[in-house]
């Protein structure tokens, strides 16, 4: 038995099967002009309050023992910078620069001389060095929006990794150095900014408010990481604290052995921070593009099409 299709039944079929191969190169470039008409950059400049756990620095003058007054380092220091990226829907994509100002100032070294009896001992100042930090802040930021962009104000999770350029003035004359076990090696110390790469991410909460069509004012509060697990000196020297350290034996006879390790840094805290950005216009398509578009994938379809289904025959 013979079945015969019709001219009304094989331009329907034809066609059909004209769309469906099209539909590949059709979905790719409507999917990349879709992204390329969200993809929005952006500009801006931040300022931030950071609060600062300064224990760590307290400690390092004399390697655990506190010999600082809680007042000698800032419990907070202020931060600007600036930042560019992309926008993509509700998620912002960028890049930050910052300077966290100095901190610190004048650490006094003093000797105090018992005198014997009931007189209080002779205290007087010898050097006084420079004990202070700054901090360079250099990361990449994610956050997502949770309502649509539409909304005047936003609400935002977000986070940034990174690195934490701190520089740092070491109250230090001399460092003693153990070349072998019988000797002790003393070194002047210049008193000049050392800096050191330390591990930086945030993670915060905050909220977007569209103050212009194009600008918007975006507030954050999280926490801020900001540590290092030594405090390297250059010329391959790093700063260590002695668990144990025996400098002479029973017999009188100098020796230097025992147990070191590293002296970590942690300045991690707390901070709220605005960030205020200038968002560029998109590569949108007008009504006129769009219809040309429209234009044109039809006549990719119809090209497709077999010469009988465009003219069909009565």
């Amino acid at each position: 038995m013979r079945i015969r299709l019709t001219s009304g039944l094989l331009t329907p079929l034809a066609m059909a099967g004209a769309v469906l191969c099209a539909l590949p190169s059709g979905a790719h470039a409507w999917d990349e002009e879709r992204i390329q008409s969200q993809i929005q950059p952006y500009v801006g400049l931040w300022a931030g309050m950071y609060l600062v756990n300064h224990q760590d620095l307290d400690n390092l003058p004399n390697y655990g023992k506190t010999s600082l007054g809680s007042s000698f380092f800032s419990s907070e220091r202020p931060a600007v910078g600036g930042s560019f990226g992309v926008a993509y829907g509700r998620v912002h994509v960028g890049l930050n620069g910052g300077y966290q100002l100095v901190d610190g100032g004048q650490f006094p070294y003093t000797v105090s001389i018992p005198m014997g009896g009931s007189l209080p001992p002779l205290t007087f100042l010898t050097s006084s060095y420079d004990y202070k930090y700054q901090v360079i802040p250099v990361d990449i930021n994610v956050d997502v929006a949770l309502l649509p962009n539409e909304t005047p104000v936003n609400l935002l999770l977000g986070g940034s990794a990174g690195i934490g350029f701190v520089g740092m003035e070491l109250p230090f004359y001399q460092l003693a150095s153990y070349p072998d076990s019988t000797h002790v090696k003393y070194t002047d110390f210049n008193n000049d900014w050392i800096w050191n790469n330390y591990l930086l991410a945030t993670g915060y909460v905050g909220a977007r408010i569209n103050l212009a069509k194009r600008l918007n004012l975006e507030v954050q509060l999280g926490w801020r990481f900001l540590k290092s697990s030594e405090v390297y000196l250059g010329h391959n020297t790093r700063l260590v604290q002695s668990t144990s350290m025996t400098l002479a034996d029973s017999t009188g006879k100098v020796t230097a052995s025992g147990d070191t390790a590293q002296i970590p840094i942690d300045l991690s805290a707390a901070y709220v921070r605005a960030d205020i950005r200038w968002t560029f216009a998109s590569k949108e398509m007008d009504d006129e593009d769009r219809a040309s578009d429209r234009a044109r994938r039809m006549h990719d379809i119809l090209a497709m099409m077999p010469s009988s289904v465009k003219s069909p025959r009565d």
